[in-house]
């Protein structure tokens, strides 16, 4: 198996997130299509219990940007998938079919993505603004 990577979960995530928030049952008849029953199930095995969020989820619910809940995530997925390599196929499943994630800004100008640091000085965006 490839190395998992914090990077190549990036759509999973997300999807970990509405779980949490949807509930597991919800948001599988929303993405039954796509995924397998069994990639499904071994999810909802790894992060609920008794149809709510085990603590690795809650967490990534309460702090998605965290690097650490990233890695508790990745850590659980990883050792799943030590336990029983059966388990990497679920894992290519839902990486290959939930949507990919992407940032995409076309015809506009005057976007501004990210964090802006002024150093305490103006922020301006747009055309021919002017402070008074």
């Amino acid at each position: 198996m490839d190395p998992i990577t914090i990077s190549s979960l990036a759509v999973l995530y997300p999807f970990l997130i509405e779980m949490a928030k949807k509930g597991a049952e919800k948001i599988v008849e929303t993405s039954s299509e796509s995924l397998t029953n069994g990639s499904i199930s071994w999810l909802k095995s790894l992060f609920f219990k008794y149809g709510e969020p085990k603590n690795a989820l809650k967490n990534l619910v309460d702090k998605p940007e965290s690097v650490d809940h990233q890695n508790a995530v990745k850590t659980i997925v990883e050792n799943s998938i030590e336990d029983n390599p059966e388990n990497e196929k679920f894992l290519k499943d839902i990486l290959q079919n939930l949507p990919k994630i992407s940032n995409v800004i076309a015809n506009s100008k005057n976007v501004v993505t990210g964090n802006v640091n002024t150093g305490g000085g103006n922020f301006i965006t747009g055309d021919n603004n002017q402070i008074s």
